[in-house]
C-alpha cells in the first residue's frame, strides 16, 4: 500500500479525489475542511512548516508505515519543476529506487550558510528582519553534522519540500533521530530550521545516491532559466 501524506494549511485539496486507491492522510494546520471522502484529517498546530508534519508522521507511525509514503504540500499546481503533478511518478519511481522527486538540486562549499541566502529574497527579508522568521539554535551545516552525519563537499538536496521515500529508508535510522528533529520544529512556527530540513531530506534518506543526478538536474534547471530568459 501507499500512502499520500499532505501538509495542508489552507488550500483546495479536491486534485486528491483522483487518487481514491492511494491511503490518504492530510495534515490540516489552517482553516476548518470538510472531509468529502478526501481522506483522514488530523489537525495539528501550525508549527514548523512542512518538515514538521512529515516528521510528526513518522514519529507516529513508525512502526507501521506503508511501503512507499509520498510527502507533498496542499498544493503542488505552483510549484512547477520541483513537484510531479502526476502522484503515481512519485509512487513508481519510489518502488523502482526507494526515493523520488522532481528536481534535485546540489549543496555546495558556500550553500551552509545561517540564512541560506533567505536574505537576499524578498519573499523572506521582511521576515527576517521582523524576526517572525525564528533563529535557530545552532547553524544549517552544525545540524546537519548533529543529526546526519559529516557532510561532504557536495550534497544532494531537493527543494519544495515533496518526495516520496521507502518504509526501508525511512528505518535505516531510528525513531529518536526523527523524534529529536521534532522536537525543534515544534517550538516555533516559522523556524529556520524548516527551511533547514527542506534542505536535507534527500541526504538524510539516500546519502549521495543520486549525486551525478543532481549535477545534471542543476544544469537542466539552468538551462531552462536561461531559455526562458531569452523568450521574454
Amino acid at each position: 500500500m501507499s500512502t499520500i501524506i499532505i501538509a495542508r494549511f489552507n488550500e483546495n485539496i479536491d486534485w486528491l479525489l483522483k487518487y481514491q486507491d492511494f491511503n490518504v492522510i492530510i495534515y490540516n494546520k489552517g482553516s476548518f475542511i470538510a472531509n468529502k471522502g478526501l481522506g483522514e484529517i488530523i489537525t495539528l498546530p501550525n508549527v514548523g512548516r512542512e518538515s514538521h508534519t512529515w516528521l510528526y508522521h513518522i514519529v507516529s507511525n513508525y512502526e507501521n508505515l506503508d511501503k512507499v509514503n509520498i510527502f507533498l504540500q496542499g498544493r503542488i499546481d505552483d510549484l512547477g519543476v520541483l513537484a510531479y503533478q502526476n502522484v503515481y511518478k512519485y509512487q513508481n519511481e519510489c518502488i523502482s529506487k526507494g526515493f523520488s522527486v522532481r528536481r534535485f538540486g546540489i549543496l555546495g562549499p558556500f550553500h551552509w550558510v545561517k540564512y541560506l541566502g533567505l536574505e537576499n529574497n524578498s519573499k523572506y527579508k521582511t521576515n527576517l528582519m521582523k524576526k517572525s522568521l525564528k533563529e535557530p539554535e545552532i547553524g544549517f551545516k552544525a545540524l546537519a553534522q548533529t543529526f546526519i552525519t559529516k557532510i561532504p563537499l557536495f550534497t544532494i538536496t531537493s527543494y519544495g519540500g515533496c518526495f516520496a521515500v521507502s518504509e526501508e529508508l525511512i528505518k535505516q535510522h531510528k525513531v529518536s533521530l526523527y523524534k529529536e528533529l521534532l522536537d525543534i520544529l515544534s517550538a516555533n512556527d516559522n523556524p529556520l530550521e524548516g527551511h533547514y530540513m527542506e534542505r536535507l531530506w534527500c541526504y538524510l534518506f539516500t546519502r549521495n545516491k543520486y549525486l551525478g543526478k543532481g549535477f545534471r538536474d542543476v544544469l537542466l534547471t539552468k538551462y531552462e532559466k536561461l531559455i526562458s530568459w531569452k523568450k521574454k
